[in-house]
């Protein structure tokens, strides 16, 4: 094309703006459009047979890309921070737990012992059972704590029952016995029949208290200190084995 014909539109002839790329008149575009390329495929580029569209692979950007690897190394240090944490906390403990470190103990006070519980006889026995089944059943829930007394003197309260030298009836022999409980409610109720080398008569019941010493004195200065008289209060040595002989004293 010559340099008139440049400057004049091919397509209606009018004059032409220098450096213009499409006809102010007609609006005919001045320069031939770029090559158009489709996108190679990677079997077309390998010289393979071809495939489906939909499974061939691309070479540009929209290509699946692979995940990206992960960061190898940081196991080790979060394992290593762990460690020491629990080093840390385990020496604290150790620190802290020790007598006489850290915070101060609360300590039971001797003087006012136990907390008192209520006698399992009142929660164990029938009240409406007969006097005499009563009165068996309380004797057998206090055999093992009178059983820690063998072998020391302790008061004794009386004796009841409805054999000989007890009482009229077992109804009465209960009553007596609930007195005394009301009054000492440590008493223990022993079968008589039981303990043969403490106690020469069987079918009574001995109510004593488990305050033991190696003695009869303190027994007896027991007594005194109740206000009780010999005939309701004297010191019996409780044994498992011999003759019941030396083993009762009384004021």
């Amino acid at each position: 094309m010559s340099e008139e014909n440049e400057s004049q539109c091919p397509s209606c002839g009018d004059p032409l703006t220098p450096g213009a790329v499409y006809c102010i008149s007609c609006g005919a575009p001045l320069l031939a459009p770029p090559e158009q390329h489709r996108p190679l495929f990677v079997d077309e580029v390998r010289g393979e047979t071809a495939v489906p569209r939909g499974t061939r692979g691309f070479f540009f950007d929209d290509a699946p890309q692979p995940p990206p690897a992960r960061s190898k190394g940081r196991t080790a240090p979060i394992l290593v921070t762990i460690a020491v944490l629990v080093l840390v906390a385990g020496v604290l403990g150790f620190i802290f737990g020790k007598d006489g470190i850290g915070p101060a103990r609360p300590e039971a006070d001797p003087s006012t012992g136990p907390a008192a519980s209520e006698p399992t006889t009142t929660l164990s026995v029938n009240p409406d059972a007969p006097p005499e089944n009563q009165l068996l059943r309380i004797s057998r829930l206090d055999t093992e704590s009178a059983s820690k007394l063998i072998g020391t003197w302790i008061p004794q309260l009386a004796a009841v029952g409805a054999g000989e030298g007890g009482d009229a009836d077992w109804h009465k022999a209960l009553n007596r016995y609930q007195e005394i409980k009301s009054d000492h409610p440590d008493v223990l109720l022993l079968d008589t029949g039981e303990w043969p080398s403490s106690y020469a008569k069987s079918g009574m019941y001995a109510v004593v208290v488990p305050y033991p010493s190696d003695t009869s004195g303190p027994a007896l200065e027991w007594c005194v200190e109740q206000g009780l008289s010999r005939t309701h209060c004297a010191a019996k040595h409780l044994e498992v084995s011999g003759d019941p002989t030396d083993n009762y004293d009384a004021q």
